[in-house]
């Protein structure tokens, strides 16, 4: 009888502690097709993993400490289900946290923030919601950046107000420089060189939401491992504002970015002093780019969204200026799963050679095209001046 009562009692502790505790495995899967022209090599027509939104797999849990406090954590990966591997550099290279929340003192966060470096928080006031073609566009993915090594103070909403911060360290011996390895463009750190690895980033969110309106405002940083800002759409300041405003089923969107990057220099980025640029006259690497957009979403039935937006950037130095108009729509099957499609079209101006690559397959740089001695041979950007069009439909589901 006595074994029975402590079996019974033991199995109410478990009972117990699982009531109190929580993991949840969560994820999406996303693939299609695309069809981009104005290339330097012409047109192509591919299968894509990613281009509504990148494929994840993840668990996140909680555990409740009393008093109102849990512990939380969340481990997630990025995938190209095209291919099987895993995105983002690592394993959990978008989130690996743990931390503490309570509903009465905020959220705090530690490790890997990845993918929740402030800047994706901008899908927000994009109308596109950071589909391929949608606000890191025109800015070469400077709105996807990520961070690690790092922690994050949410604060409760208070009066619809919510402030949200963040400290990425370099985890090096010097403050600003990064911990090892080479970085974007292959240079390493404290070799005076842009695009060595990440150094110390931080930022800070201010958005507010009320019936109908919702505002927001941002400000982020990200140094390279010498501790510069040497490449504006690598390693810059970022001050972004924007809000929306919802009018029965229509959701109009608009916002404004500006990036600088005060120690970008040709050096390391075009070769060493000799080699010719293939840059047009007079434009030599931008350290400043106001970027502005605006659209609209329509909720034209229970099941059907389509929305319409321009995003316009001006880039210093002579770099030029692209517009680029979208027109994208959604249509749920389920609740789960929705078939999806855009359409985008980017206009350069003459000195400006900006692509449809969101800057992983065409950054900051002339294309083989222009310089076959320091031009990029892979690279999707088009030639100066030259335009392209992009169009992608595929199926997103969800677990």
């Amino acid at each position: 009888m006595k074994k029975v009562a402590i079996a019974a009692a033991l199995f109410a502790v478990a009972a117990s502690a699982q009531a109190q505790s929580s993991v949840t495995l969560y994820g999406r899967i996303d693939n299609g097709l695309e069809y981009e022209s104005g290339l330097p090599s012409g047109h192509r027509f591919a299968a894509e993993s990613g281009d509504w939104g990148e494929s994840w797999f993840g668990l996140e849990g909680s555990e409740d400490l009393g008093g109102g406090s849990r512990a939380i954590f969340q481990l997630e990966a990025g995938l190209n289900t095209q291919t099987g591997a895993y995105n983002n550099g690592s394993l959990f290279g978008r989130h690996a946290t743990v931390g503490l929340a309570n509903d009465n003192w905020g959220t705090l966060k530690l490790g890997n923030l990845g993918a929740g470096e402030l800047s994706q928080d901008s899908w927000d006031i994009d109308p596109q919601v950071m589909q391929k073609y949608a606000i890191a566009t025109l800015v070469r993915g400077r709105n996807w950046a990520q961070a690690g090594n790092g922690f994050e103070y949410t604060t409760p909403t208070l009066a619809g107000l919510v402030i949200k911060g963040q400290y990425d360290l370099g985890n090096s011996s010097s403050w600003n420089l990064g911990n090892s390895g080479p970085g974007q463009l292959g240079n390493a750190p404290g070799s005076g060189l842009p695009g060595s690895t990440q150094g110390r980033s931080d930022g800070l969110k201010v958005q507010y939401t009320t019936s109908g309106l919702e505002l927001l405002a941002m400000y982020d940083e990200i140094r390279d491992g010498n501790g510069e800002f040497d490449n504006v759409y690598l390693n810059s300041r970022s001050i972004m504002a924007g809000g929306t405003a919802t009018f029965g089923p229509v959701k109009v969107y608009v916002g404004y970015q500006h990036l600088s990057a005060p120690d970008a220099s040709d050096v390391g980025v075009y070769g060493t002093a000799g080699v010719p640029s293939a840059l047009p006259d007079g434009v030599s690497l931008p350290t400043a780019v106001d970027h502005e957009w605006l659209g609209a979403a329509w909720q034209a039935m229970p099941a059907t969204l389509v929305t319409a937006a321009v995003y316009h950037a001006n880039a210093n130095n002579g770099n030029g200026n692209a517009t680029m108009a979208t027109l994208a729509g959604t249509y749920n099957l389920s609740k789960r799963t929705f078939i999806y499609t855009e359409f985008g079209y980017l206009h350069n101006s003459a000195t400006s050679n900006i692509g449809l690559g969101n800057g992983y397959s065409d950054p900051y740089g002339a294309n083989i095209n222009n310089d076959p001695v320091t031009g990029n041979a892979a690279s999707t950007a088009p030639n100066y001046g030259h335009s392209q069009t992009g169009v992608f439909a595929g199926i997103m589901t969800a677990f």
